[in-house]
């Protein structure tokens, strides 16, 4: 076995070459460059050894700016003590070492901002709830609103329903029991009254009549406003009412039409026919057409019932609406009286005032079979009558027709004055509410058929409403 060789850590010698002079000089420079170098490298590890920290802090302050939270002026750091809110907290990535959850440096950092999230949450909580609270106090201040609103409506209407009570239970009426006839003056002409009973002197009815009672201007003026409204309404045939299933049987029978009708032809709590049934009457039913207006609604209707006041000694206050009438040839009106036979309700047509808007050539005359009077229809011309006593009894003997118009076409201005006043006398009713109907549609009532007959309407009044006409007859 090879004895080892035990070394002395120093190699052998080597052999040089002899050194000139300018391997000397050349080696020297070599040496001063390298001290120079090994200098300059000294001064550059200082300088970065110098500037590390300071690069690291910029990167630092650069991946990790600190928190500038305005709401907390601590923060959380990394060994999760509380500092200054200029700290930063550094977040350290630590490997995954089977933790089911972050590492103490990364707990400690999303406890910070955690913190800083709940900070957040709850800030968005309590605005959400503050927002909620303010919903909540609007919500209940707008029921409180709505209530003291509801509430003050309610307190209104029921004020509003007291004074109508008390208007209405303060009314005094007024009472018409005669007429009080004199001579007028219309546009500069003194009209004279003439009394067409005067061969009846123990007539409990008297019947007066005046020429020229309205102007031309006044008769021509009412005829044109009249046939305009007619026209404007009749684009919508009208609904036709009977007074009761007889009387539509009756006329029914009169135009020769073989027709079944029952009570399920009448619309629910009316006396009223449908559209469709109304539309086929249309073809062979005829009738008369009556438009009205109310005291003060025009100012020809001051005027106008402030004559007939100072003709007959009519009060306004007991009068009721204004109505144009007009009749087509071959139209009428049957015989009837304006009041109510044996009504105990002293509200009743006391006196009827009616005048002539233009001549009839043939026909149209209105007529009082019992006195054996009778008007033929001229323009200008009124005639006016009372219908009861002055205890407000209906005399029969004012009963009255309209006679067929043979030639032209009559039209008439009349106005009922009534025996006792009531607090809704001549006033615009409002209309009744059945049955349904298209906008602007009219109606035709076709009254009793024995005294009777039936006329177009452009208003609907109750007459038609099975409720009320029962109301209406218990007064009676």
């Amino acid at each position: 076995m090879p004895k080892p060789v035990k070394r002395s850590g120093k190699g052998p010698k080597r052999e040089h070459a002899p050194r000139t002079e300018k391997d000397r000089a050349s080696s020297g420079s070599a040496r001063a460059k390298g001290r120079g170098a090994v200098a300059e490298n000294r001064y550059l590890r200082i300088a970065a050894v110098m500037f590390l920290p300071i690069l690291f802090g910029v990167f630092g302050l650069f991946m990790f700016p600190p928190s500038l939270n305005s709401g907390d002026s601590n923060v959380t750091n990394a060994s999760g003590s509380r500092g200054n809110n200029s700290r930063t907290v550094v977040e350290q990535v630590v490997p995954n070492s089977g933790q089911s959850g972050p590492g103490p440096a990364e707990s400690a950092s999303i406890g910070g901002e955690g913190e800083r999230k709940a900070r957040s949450v709850k800030s968005k909580s309590d605005s959400a709830g503050q927002s909620q609270n303010k919903q909540t106090n609007k919500s209940q201040k707008q029921k409180r609103k709505e209530k003291g609103s509801s509430k003050t409506a309610d307190d209104q209407a029921s004020l509003q329903k007291e004074k109508l009570d008390k208007v209405t239970t303060d009314f005094q009426p007024s009472y018409l029991e005669h007429l009080d006839i004199h001579e007028v003056v219309v546009e500069g002409r003194t009209i004279v009254p003439t009394e067409l009973t005067k061969d009846k002197p123990n007539s409990p009815v008297k019947v007066y009549q005046y020429e020229r009672f309205l102007s031309d201007r006044e008769c021509a003026g009412l005829m044109k406003v009249h046939q305009q409204h007619v026209s404007d309404l009749s684009t919508v045939d009208p609904l036709i009412c009977f007074d009761g299933i007889d009387t539509l049987r009756k006329h029914l029978q009169d135009a020769n039409r073989d027709i079944s009708v029952s009570l399920k032809d009448f619309t629910e709590g009316t006396t009223c026919l449908n559209s469709s049934f109304s539309s086929q009457l249309k073809s062979f039913l005829t009738w008369s057409y009556s438009t009205a207006f109310y005291p003060g609604e025009s100012k020809f209707s001051t005027i106008f019932e402030e004559r007939v006041f100072q003709a007959t000694g009519l009060n306004p206050t007991n009068g009721g609406k204004f109505q144009i009438t007009s009749y087509p040839q071959g139209i009428g009106y049957k015989t009837h009286t304006d009041c109510i036979l044996d009504n105990a309700d002293k509200r009743d047509r006391f006196a009827t005032i009616l005048v002539y808007l233009q001549d009839v050539q043939e026909g149209g005359e209105t007529q009082f079979p019992e006195l054996g009077v009778s008007v033929k229809p001229k323009k200008g011309r009124a005639v006016v009558w009372n219908n009861m006593d002055a205890t407000g009894y209906c005399e029969p003997q004012s009963v009255h027709k309209a006679a067929a118009v043979i030639s032209g076409h009559k039209f008439i201005l009349q106005r009922w004055y009534y025996h006792e006043s009531f607090f809704q006398l001549g006033k615009r009713p409002p209309q009744a509410d059945i049955p349904a109907r298209e906008p602007g549609q009219a109606k035709v009532n076709c009254d009793e058929y024995e005294h009777g007959s039936c006329r177009w309407y452009d208003e609907w009044n109750y007459d038609h409403i099975v409720d009320y006409q029962l109301k209406k007859s218990s007064l009676h």
